[in-house]
């Protein structure tokens, strides 16, 4: 089953909780929701409401928890999560069950060097996403990211 249809089904099932789906960079969470036409993605959210200087700020580089931490809150204090529409991020949000996209390192090495994106921050922000929801103790369904091919159309 392809992470797409895993996705839908697992949607389908929870339309009545708060999901959040949560994957480090490069998991293809924009893509999901593009070809899902499913949920929400959590940075098209928030950026509209943070001033430019929170913006300039949570976008440095390289990324360090002290950035992770302000991302944190102000997603945290500026968002939520409704019933039947999945947030798709990089912050665990107050949710009902959180769909966690992995990437094998491999695959995540691949995709970061080829969006010219530095694989050591995307691994510290995965290492941070997988802490928390330890830490959480809400209901996790984990996915584990493939690299699928994609149609092309003309």
């Amino acid at each position: 089953m392809s992470n797409l249809e895993e996705l839908k089904q697992i949607f389908n099932t929870n339309k009545d909780k708060r999901i959040c789906v949560l994957g480090t960079t490069c998991t293809g969470k924009t893509t999901l929701i593009n070809e899902s036409n499913i949920g929400v993605d959590m940075d098209e959210e928030i950026f509209p409401l943070l001033t430019a200087e929170e913006t300039e700020y949570v976008c440095r580089t390289p990324w360090t928890e002290e950035i992770g931490n302000k991302m944190d809150e102000l997603v945290r204090t500026k968002l939520n999560i409704k019933p039947g529409i999945p947030m798709f991020g990089t912050v665990l949000l107050d949710c009902d069950l959180i769909v966690y996209l992995h990437i094998s390192d491999e695959l995540l090495l691949e995709r970061t060097n080829s969006r010219n994106v530095d694989f050591e921050n995307a691994k510290k922000m995965q290492q941070k996403l997988e802490d928390e929801i330890q830490k959480s103790n809400i209901l996790t369904i984990y996915i584990e990211v493939q690299n699928e091919k994609r149609k092309t159309l003309y």
